[in-house]
């Protein structure tokens, strides 16, 4: 009888290792909540949205309406992202839309930012296709920075998002990213966020950030949110698997400087991918 207990002992450990790939069962997957962003899932594509909260004038609704429309934006207005012809064009939308002077074209007032997210794919057979490592993605950022009531400074970088890191065991993200001075960018930021919710099911992250505005140089950080979504999928194939990311982040405050105190408002935007990625 003794043998015949180890024996079924040993079944019920096979049954209990049982499952295609490895695979997990489906956990609930963290809340991430962020209440400075609207956050749904577009009708048209099916992409997960991330869009800004600027409370715009009549005039600007108006505007926005026109290029939400087939016949586009109106004069004064224009959309500063295009990725078309680049490795994002299918895997995102990225849109910030503002107001511009009309001989510099120019961005003199932000009007939207969005960030449209392809799906994240980590499900199969109702189990996940990746619950253990980290995947870490480089990008680029870009940034409008307002000190007191002085114009809209415009910054970026094209390696600007240094780095982010999912965790899939923590079920946490990481994130640091910049802009710099350099070719045209009229502002430096740096941003940071540690240890903010993941959800390893639906690709959402974010939560409280840290950011500082290093030229024109100010002393310490103010708050800000963070909202991002990866897509793709941790699944590989050919040794190569398709996640990319895109998120959006805002903060106000004030900053210090041998001048005195400044009001300060950051908005930006940063996309990316992992560079074991599929172009």
């Amino acid at each position: 009888m003794k043998y015949l207990a180890v024996w079924f002992l040993a079944l019920a450990m096979l049954a209990g290792c049982g499952g295609g790939g490895g695979g997990t069962d489906l956990p609930p997957g963290k809340g991430v909540d962020v209440a400075a962003f609207e956050t749904y899932q577009t009708k048209h594509n099916q992409r997960n949205r991330v869009r800004s909260r600027i409370t715009v004038t009549e005039a600007e609704q108006k505007a926005l309406d026109a290029f939400d429309s087939p016949a586009g934006g109106p004069a004064g207005y224009l959309s500063l992202i295009d990725l078309t012809g680049t490795p994002y064009a299918q895997h995102m939308t990225i849109e910030v839309i503002a107001s511009v002077g009309p001989d510099t074209g120019k961005a003199t007032r932000l009007l939207r930012l969005t960030a449209d997210q392809s799906q994240f794919i980590n499900e199969r057979n109702g189990r996940l296709i990746e619950a253990k490592g980290k995947y870490y993605f480089r990008g680029e950022s870009f940034a409008w920075v307002t000190i007191d009531d002085g114009p809209l400074l415009s910054g970026h970088h094209a390696q600007g998002l240094e780095n982010l890191v999912l965790d899939f065991d923590a079920q946490t993200a990481s994130i640091s990213l910049r802009t710099g001075t350099d070719n045209g960018s009229e502002t430096w930021i740096e941003l940071r966020g540690e240890n903010l919710p993941f959800n390893i099911r639906s690709g959402a992250y974010g939560g409280d950030v840290s950011i500082a505005v290093r030229h024109p140089a100010l002393e310490g950080t103010i708050a800000g949110s963070l909202r991002g979504n990866v897509g793709g999928t941790p699944g590989y194939s050919n040794d190569q698997h398709g996640m990319t990311t895109s998120g959006l982040y805002t903060g106000s405050g004030t900053l210090t400087s041998d001048q005195g105190s400044h009001e300060v408002s950051v908005d930006g935007v940063f996309f990316g991918r992992d560079p074991n990625a599929k172009p």
